[in-house]
């Protein structure tokens, strides 16, 4: 029983990550890690500087 339950355990917990995996956004782009880096920091610096700005 505890065989069973300990394999199907970690049957789901596989599959709930690759459930996630496959419904990532930014699979679907190929940029670089380093230009998504500097996407996300130019966004994080332009919201700054209009919550700066209101």
């Amino acid at each position: 029983m505890v065989d069973n339950f300990s394999i199907a355990l970690t049957h789901a917990l596989i599959a709930i990550a690759l459930w996630r995996l496959l419904y990532r956004d930014d699979l679907d782009r190929e940029v670089s890690p380093r230009m998504a880096w500097q996407q996300r920091r130019n966004a994080e610096l332009a919201a700054r500087e209009a919550e700066g700005d209101a």
